[in-house]
């Protein structure tokens, strides 16, 4: 049983780690010739929806557990296209934002996702309303100078970045909703990028209407962005997560996730050289308390799930996708 839970920890760790570069990679794209949000948008499902599906058939193949339960595969999809807009203002957001500044504020989603299930009719804990608090108070601090005119900063970064915590909140809480009871969350996950592809699709072909074509890599390091934003940091993380979860649990998948925004600040300072004051520094101090106090607030049919835990996080039931 030890042996299992350490396999599951190390594969949960991975998890993180491998989102926590998501920033990293998409700023280092940026940097090296593809400008466009919506560019890097489609190759990251482009190029991650076949191997997303050619992962799940090779580990339904070699598994003799067999899938008992259908999926709803038109919720799934509309799921899809809902995460491809999430997907899309994250890049939007990290074309605006530094990576540190967007780390900690995408972290309010979980804050977020409990407000939501207030206004849904259930019932939130003290801690859970303490951590509504931190989240607000942790806000007000990490955005500079938010009193007098977001001096240093660009303010349609900030709404972008909240917009993209409050859509992918949606998203959770309607996966939550689809996916509960659900034993192929693997294969949910497939047939969710599946429609985050057609999002892409659809958006090529609105754009191609106009002229403009997919912009492609221009150098090496353009390409090596994409393969690490798409093997590094959505394929490989989905899959070492659930495999994980089921050695590890839930509950326990879910803190031990908690390192990735740690992470992720600490690639931000080593490989791009940003740094934030104290006064943010504490506010990311609020926000990451908070995102903790919702997870152990006694709830173990909710488990709020991390930032890039992609079309498949969501509480169901004992799953943070």
């Amino acid at each position: 049983m030890r042996y299992l839970q350490r396999n599951g920890l190390f594969l949960i760790l991975i998890s993180a780690a491998g989102y926590s570069f998501f920033p990293i990679f998409t700023k280092l794209i940026y940097d090296n010739g593809i400008n466009n949000p919506l560019d890097v948008l489609a190759w990251r499902f482009l190029l991650a929806a076949p191997l997303t599906w050619a992962f799940m058939f090779l580990r339904t193949y070699r598994s003799s557990k067999a899938v008992r339960t259908p999926l709803p595969l038109r919720p799934l999809l509309a799921m899809g296209l809902l995460f491809g807009f999430v997907a899309m203002m994250a890049f939007l957001a990290l074309r605006q934002l530094p990576v540190s500044l967007y780390t900690v504020l995408i972290y309010t989603y979980p804050a977020m996702v409990a407000l939501g299930s207030v206004v849904l009719g259930e019932r939130l804990s003290l801690l859970g309303w303490l951590a509504l608090g931190l989240t607000l108070i942790g806000v007000v601090l990490t955005v500079p100078n938010i009193f007098n005119g977001f001096t240093g900063v660009n303010p349609l970064g900030i709404i972008l970045v909240l917009l993209n915590a409050a859509s992918y909140a949606t998203y959770i809480l309607a996966s939550n909703r689809i996916l509960r009871g659900q034993d192929n969350l693997m294969g949910a996950s497939a047939w969710s990028i599946s429609g985050s592809l057609v999002f892409v699709i659809v958006m090529l072909i609105v754009r191609g209407i106009s002229g403009d074509r997919l912009a492609m890599p221009e150098n090496a390091t353009a390409v090596g962005g994409l393969i690490g934003l798409v093997v590094i940091s959505t394929v490989i993380p989905i899959f070492t997560f659930y495999i994980g979860m089921q050695y590890l649990g839930a509950a326990r998948a879910a803190i031990v996730s908690m390192i990735e925004p740690v992470l992720t600040l600490g690639w931000a300072f080593l490989l791009q050289g940003e740094t934030l004051t104290a006064i943010q520094v504490a506010g990311a101090g609020c926000i990451l308390v908070s995102v903790l106090l919702l997870q152990l607030r006694g709830d173990d049919r909710k488990q709020i799930p991390t930032w890039q835990n992609q079309p498949q996080a969501g509480e169901y039931r004992e799953a943070k996708s």
